[in-house]
């Protein structure tokens, strides 16, 4: 009885966390993330591993990631823009076509020993401006791919996707460049590539709501004047500056008396938490929205991500503390737990509360500005702090910094649902 029980019990939350997966549409566009995340992560190893065999420079490295994310947050005001304009479902086809192409000469040039360090530079740009194109379009996108009482939870599972994506696909790359070289590599991303456009050829996403364009900067004072997106936002662009830690990883590694190995597990168990993360947004998102006692999501979301802040506030101070590394590998999961809460969660509300013809100019602000900007610019602040202050100090201010604003935002919740 016990154990028939314990298996309806695990039925009914699976059924609820990946509810929107009932939805065709979202079906075969969460078989296309799987394979273009594990494509593209797989092709970051590899260019990674080959840039630094060719030149030996960590400096290098870090150019080829500043040739990646520079183009990428120029250009994706205009992706928003062009999400929100034109169809959402060929912007993706020619996008992903495009860097279909771009793995073709990625490919080439390893098969034929020609890779020169400007290919790296001049490639990783041009993926940079693709990307900013996909980005607004995909997430735009997922609305129409689901009824409006999945959508919550069809972004909580594509946020899923995300994190699951980051532990597979360089776990792939690695295993591939191991075993068979960074050819091979190059080719498996390729047909990744090409599995993608077949999933989004069959995709037919419902009908957009009839409506202007909005011009750019009338779309940013729409979104900035609502007083729930923009403190959503600034909130989020707030813990994303002061509360990152994976790029700095290394430092945490190094006061714990570890090395590569512990790096690489803290950051690893870091992302298996926020998987859980994503599965638990994902159930609790899908429970709300199905409840009859209970129609707020957005309001209890806003709620969930508040908490989560604090929690993440306090945790990252604590692990700062930190002198012994099991308490350190205990510690990182909640971090990567709460954290995911927080951006995942974000943006997901931030998609509920605004209109369709705004929903690819949001993603752009959300992503590209107030996560992925906040990254390029809090690492190297806290790494300022960490050069001045010592590593408990230095996150210690960003701890307490995280907790007000966490505090603030909380306050800003209600339970009284939508304005």
């Amino acid at each position: 009885m016990a154990h028939d029980e314990t298996g309806a019990f695990l039925r009914r939350y699976l059924t609820s966390t990946f509810a929107s997966l009932k939805h065709r549409n979202f079906k075969l566009y969460a078989l296309g993330v799987v394979f273009s995340l594990t494509g593209s992560l797989l092709q970051e190893v590899v260019v990674a591993w080959m840039a630094y065999q060719l030149t030996g420079s960590s400096l290098v490295l870090g150019g080829v990631l500043f040739a990646y994310q520079v183009p990428m947050i120029l250009m994706g005001a205009l992706g928003g823009i062009a999400a929100d304009r034109f169809d959402r479902r060929k912007i993706l086809l020619l996008s992903q076509s495009l860097a279909f192409l771009l793995s073709l000469v990625w490919l080439t040039l390893s098969a034929t020993n020609s890779l020169a360090v400007w290919h790296i530079y001049l490639l990783s740009s041009l993926f940079g401006v693709i990307v900013a194109f996909e980005i607004p379009a995909r997430f735009a996108m997922i609305p129409q791919l689901v009824d409006k009482e999945d959508m919550i939870n069809a972004f909580s599972l594509d946020g899923l996707l995300f994190y699951g994506g980051r532990v597979i696909g360089p776990a792939a790359g690695a295993l591939i460049l191991v075993l068979a070289g960074p050819t091979l590599c190059f080719a498996a991303n390729s047909l990744t590539y090409l599995l993608e456009l077949g999933t989004l050829r069959k995709i037919r996403p419902a009908p957009r709501e009839k409506s202007d364009s909005v011009p750019l900067l009338e779309a940013m004072a729409v979104i900035a004047r609502n007083s729930k997106t923009r403190a959503l936002l600034l909130f989020v662009a707030a813990l994303t500056f002061f509360g990152v830690y994976i790029p700095l990883m290394p430092v945490f590694s190094h006061n714990l008396g570890g090395g590569s190995q512990l790096n690489g597990a803290l950051i690893a168990i870091s992302e298996i938490g926020a998987i859980l993360g994503s599965i638990f947004l994902a159930h609790k998102t899908a429970r709300v929205a199905q409840s009859a006692q209970e129609q707020k999501p957005a309001s209890n979301l806003r709620r969930i991500i508040a908490l989560a802040g604090l929690a993440f506030a306090v945790l990252i101070v604590l692990f700062s503390f930190s002198t012994n590394k099991y308490i350190a590998l205990a510690l990182i999961a909640p971090i990567g737990f709460s954290m995911t809460l927080v951006t995942i969660g974000a943006h997901a509300l931030l998609q509920d509360e605004v209109e369709d013809r705004l929903r690819g100019v949001a993603s752009t602000i959300f992503w590209m500005y107030c996560y992925f900007g906040m990254l390029a610019l809090g690492g190297p602040f806290m790494g300022f702090l960490l050069e001045h202050l010592s590593i408990s100090q230095s996150f210690g201010i960003a701890g307490a910094i995280c907790f007000a604003c966490s505090a603030v935002f909380l306050s800003t919740t209600s339970t009284k649902g939508r304005a």
